[in-house]
């Protein structure tokens, strides 16, 4: 997987994020991290809490990781999705990702995987988010 998005990526990627969120209750970020040892789950578990996704007011946060070096993606999302999304259905947004990484098109690819996270996210928790944006819409890197 490569590396790090230029800038003219990274606002698309960003604006991908806002339309992720539209219609919807759900708080979107994105991560990429360079190295990691541990399984691409468990990176974007621990990323999640680090970055406060769990201090959303309903609990509705959801992670796209990206691992560069271990070449993988993943999904972590917050208590309120757990009973609303399969994790299988979290997969789809994870390939999209990862076929952007492989074919040298990483910003093509979140979009795509957060497209996906959208399309989650307004059958899971349809409507206005009364609590409005939480997070900052961002793509952080470490």
């Amino acid at each position: 997987m490569g590396a790090k998005l230029d800038a003219a990526d990274e606002r698309r990627v960003v604006e991908a994020i806002r339309a992720a969120e539209a219609g919807n209750r759900g708080e979107v970020r994105v991560h990429i991290e360079r190295r990691s040892a541990a399984p691409p789950l468990a990176s974007a578990r621990r990323w999640f809490f680090e970055l406060g996704m769990h201090r959303t007011a309903a609990d509705t946060g959801v992670l796209l990781y990206v691992g560069l070096q271990a070449r993988a993606a993943a999904v972590f999302a917050g208590g309120a999705l757990h009973a609303e999304v399969e994790p299988e259905r979290w997969q789809a947004a994870i390939d999209a990702v990862v076929a952007g990484y492989r074919d040298g098109r990483p910003a093509d690819g979140l979009c795509d995987g957060l497209d996906r996270v959208g399309g989650i996210l307004r059958r899971a928790l349809p409507g206005e988010d009364i609590h409005g944006n939480e997070l900052p819409d961002a793509v952080s890197t470490s």
